[in-house]
């Protein structure tokens, strides 16, 4: 039973990663600020995205998400990491 509660709280956790980018993003894109949201990438890879792209923004959001995750037992570049998988994915 406690292995299931675990699987059900990393489900519940990448549901609110994705929802919570679909908030922040969402109306950024429709004033032309942000890439289009696709419903189905986690906060961590569209970090990862920007920053990969450029955006100051992102470096400072991407280094508070890694200290955390490593903090949780990751391992470092965090946002990098779930770009490239997200970018896998998607191709």
């Amino acid at each position: 039973m406690i292995a299931r509660l675990g699987i059900f709280a990393q489900a519940l956790g990448r549901s609110i990663t994705i929802l919570a980018c679909t908030l922040v993003y969402g109306p950024l894109y429709v004033v032309g600020l942000a890439s289009r949201p696709t419903g189905r990438q986690m906060l961590s890879s569209y970090v990862g995205e920007a920053q990969a792209n450029g955006h100051r923004w992102a470096r400072i959001v991407a280094w508070i998400i890694d200290t955390t995750a490593v903090q949780f037992g990751d391992k470092p570049d965090h946002c990098r990491r779930a770009y490239l998988h997200y970018r896998a994915l998607d191709d």
